[in-house]
């Protein structure tokens, strides 16, 4: 079986190459930094959706806009995205409650 080299080449562009960096000590405030930046990020990124889906509704019920599927697509982002920040909030309450009870 023959693959297009076309293809190979856009999947490499597609993925760039990230360069290793060793670290030879992490502390506590980098490994809670990145990990609330990564809460921020799928907080902005919900807020925003839910936002952009708003504005397509009313667009589309005043009668501006004709793209129903867009905008019922954008919906279901948004929708999408607020169940994942509920699942990650009761992920991380339950790990928080579960350090909490081991004894030390």
């Amino acid at each position: 079986m023959r693959i297009d080299n076309s293809f190979i080449t856009a999947a490499r562009l597609a993925t760039p190459v990230q360069p290793i960096t060793n670290k030879t000590e992490e502390t506590s405030d980098d490994i809670t930094g990145g990990f609330k930046k990564v809460l921020d990020d799928l907080w902005d990124a919900s807020r925003e959706t839910s936002a952009v889906s708003r504005a397509e509704t009313a667009k589309l019920v005043i009668g501006e806009q004709d793209d129903l599927p867009g905008m019922l697509v954008t919906g279901e982002k948004s929708s999408i995205l607020f169940e994942l920040n509920l699942n990650v909030r009761a992920k991380v309450i339950d790990a928080y409650n579960e350090v909490m009870r081991t004894s030390v």
